[in-house]
């Protein structure tokens, strides 16, 4: 007995796979939050910059640096915790007012232009507010003596939104070890039954037919599958235990006739013969030939009927058409043994089914209970329909069959110890089984005091009205 495998490269590999995805949509999720958020905060930074740059500049046109500069003096020292940051510069680069210390070295940001994110250094930037480099939008206007002015401002809501984007990565790394755990975790679990399922085949395959797929409490879908998979072990067991009998049988039971057809032909030959003993070893050598043939053609027909080679040509079958027409073919042969043959029909009693093997099996039915009759005696066969079912029965005032052999002789080559002499080979009833499973129909045999009764109970009843007796004989 295999153990499963607890950890394999497959389960890695479907975990990452999981984790990759759950990884990439967290992600998404993760930008496009910062995305909004982040739009939200520059949008409205942007339109406050460029309202008060422009307020500035139309000061500096009318009234010149001096009264700019009080402006911005003004500013800082009625809001010193406000966040904005102003530089003036003469058109050499010298300062000439602001909170900034100097003009940011690496900022390129094109005078009269748009807002733009640059990165301001510590070192100009007043106080100990960030404490190291700082990405602030920032905007400038150039005036028409060469000096320009800078505005920035410090983002407020940046420290709690980093706060969260902090909080939510370290959420989402947890949930992507989480999903790694549970990823890895599901994938053995899956592998697991897998593996059952894979060691159970290993074990078929050594020979082992009687194996099946285990199946747990859980009811999932590979409890459903190992289900259908056992049906399906069944049904090739049931099939190889089949062709091993009909193997083992034609072994025994076909040897016999096959070996005194030839001792018949090899005596034959021993001596010279008149005409007649020729034609007479030849005619008897025929009768046996003919007699194999029906054993191989009746073993054919079983085989077919148990693998459903006849189910392309399934329809629906009229049962009570389908007995009179048996009955008229069987009549000449009751009324040669002063048999009365009766038959009693529904109107319309209809199944699903191939007429061909449903006649087959009938048919032999009627050759049994004509065969195994006495003369003069009675046969009667009955379309019967039900609620659900419909029943087809032949009973006959023959011997019967004992209660302890009738499960036997629907095996293949049984024959009764009182049947012995008469023509056939134990098929017939064989065949009739085979029918019946693969119409999904009950075979009973009874007692019909004297005689036996066969009943074929046959599923999907079609419609049926008032009964009609048609006896012949």
């Amino acid at each position: 007995m295999k153990l499963p495998r607890l950890f394999s490269t497959t389960a890695v590999r479907l975990a990452f796979r999981y984790t990759l995805v759950y990884l990439v949509v967290l992600g998404l999720v993760l930008g496009a939050f910062l995305w909004t958020t982040g739009k939200q905060i520059d949008a409205r930074l942007e339109t406050e910059l460029e309202r008060e740059l422009s307020a500035l500049s139309k000061t500096q046109a009318q009234y010149g640096n001096t009264h700019l500069i009080d402006i911005i003096n003004r500013k800082l020292t009625a809001k010193p915790e406000s966040g904005r940051y102003y530089l003036l510069v003469a058109e050499d680069g010298s300062r000439i007012a602001g909170n900034l210390l100097a003009w940011p070295d690496e900022a390129d940001i094109t005078p009269g232009g748009t807002v733009q994110t640059e990165w301001f250094d510590e070192e100009i930037i007043p106080g100990d507010r960030h404490g190291d480099d700082a990405l602030l939008p920032a905007i400038v206007s150039e005036f028409d003596d060469g000096s320009r002015l800078l505005l920035a401002q410090d983002v407020p809501q940046s420290g709690p939104l980093n706060e969260v984007t902090e909080i939510l990565i370290e959420i989402v790394g947890a949930a992507v070890v989480l999903g790694l755990v549970m990823s890895i975790i599901l994938s053995r679990t899956i592998l697991r039954r897998m593996d059952t399922i894979s060691n159970t085949a290993g074990d078929i395959m050594t020979g082992d037919l009687s194996q099946r797929i285990p199946i747990s409490d859980r009811d999932d879908e590979f409890d459903a599958l190992a289900g259908r998979l056992n049906l399906m072990l069944d049904q090739i067991q049931l099939l190889i235990k089949g062709i091993r009998e009909v193997t083992d049988n034609i072994a025994h039971d076909l040897r016999s006739p096959l070996t005194r057809l030839r001792n018949q032909l090899e005596v034959t030959l021993l001596e010279d013969r008149d005409p007649q003993e020729y034609r007479n070893a030849l005619t008897q050598g025929i009768a046996e030939t003919e007699s194999l043939i029906r054993t191989f053609n009746a073993l054919l027909s079983i085989a077919q009927a148990e693998s459903g080679n006849h189910r392309a040509e399934w329809g629906t079958v009229n049962l009570d058409e389908l007995a009179h027409d048996l009955a008229d073919l069987y009549r000449a042969s009751a009324e040669e043994k002063g048999q009365q043959l009766e038959l009693i029909t529904d109107n319309r009693s209809v199944i699903t089914g191939s007429r061909d093997l449903l006649a087959q099996a009938i048919g032999n039915l009627l050759e049994n209970a004509i065969k195994f009759t006495p003369d003069g005696g009675s046969i009667r066969l009955q379309v019967i329909p039900g609620r659900k079912t419909v029943d087809i029965t032949l009973s006959d005032t023959g011997d019967g069959i004992p209660e302890a052999e009738r499960a036997h002789v629907l095996e293949r080559f049984v024959r009764l110890e009182s049947a012995r002499n008469t023509p056939g080979n134990g098929l017939g009833l064989s065949l009739v089984q085979a029918v019946a499973t693969l119409h999904k129909a009950e075979l009973l045999l009874g007692d019909s005091g004297p005689g036996l009764v066969v009943t074929l109970r046959f599923p999907q009843l079609g419609k049926n009205r008032g009964q009609e007796t048609a006896p012949t004989g």
